[in-house]
């Protein structure tokens, strides 16, 4: 089991794969369009559940407030990301609003966030930006690269 540091926590609207660079300013533009149609919201994370397959399993927090205001701005974006923006398979939007908080979890820790059974979980922010997020993958953990943000 490892535990996502909170410097890395984040709520993703689309995986996009991989993207050639001169397409970068699309996506810059794509931003831009749907932070500016969307208002700041608070969101709150304190509802544990989690996912376990074959000691890839995910942990995490689902949103308790926001949530339906996260599914709206990731239809949005998904709606307005340009065609063939990728280089592999059609971006993806998020299957559900939630804050991964572990990975490689199995499901007694899910159980036990499931039950707060360490106390009660709660996470709490104003979500006001959109960012545009390059992940670099590595054993101990992802690290996020910020190519553009735009404010809500």
């Amino acid at each position: 089991m490892r535990w996502t540091r909170p410097q890395t926590w984040h709520l993703t609207l689309l995986f996009l794969g991989s993207v050639a660079p001169d397409r970068m300013a699309e996506l810059a533009s794509l931003i831009e369009d749907v932070a500016a149609r969307t208002a700041t919201y608070a969101a709150a994370a304190d509802q544990g559940g989690g996912r376990s397959r074959r000691g890839e399993g995910v942990a995490w927090l689902g949103l308790s407030s926001g949530a339906a205001d996260l599914i709206e701005t990731a239809t949005l974006t998904a709606e307005r990301c340009p065609h063939g923006i990728t280089d592999g398979p059609p971006p993806k939007r998020t299957p559900s609003a939630h804050l991964t908080v572990g990975r490689k979890a199995d499901e007694a820790v899910i159980e036990a966030l499931r039950a707060q059974a360490c106390g009660a979980l709660g996470v709490r922010w104003p979500v006001d930006r959109i960012q545009l997020v390059r992940s670099h993958l590595a054993p101990d953990g992802a690290r996020y690269e910020t190519l553009h943000e735009a404010t809500l």
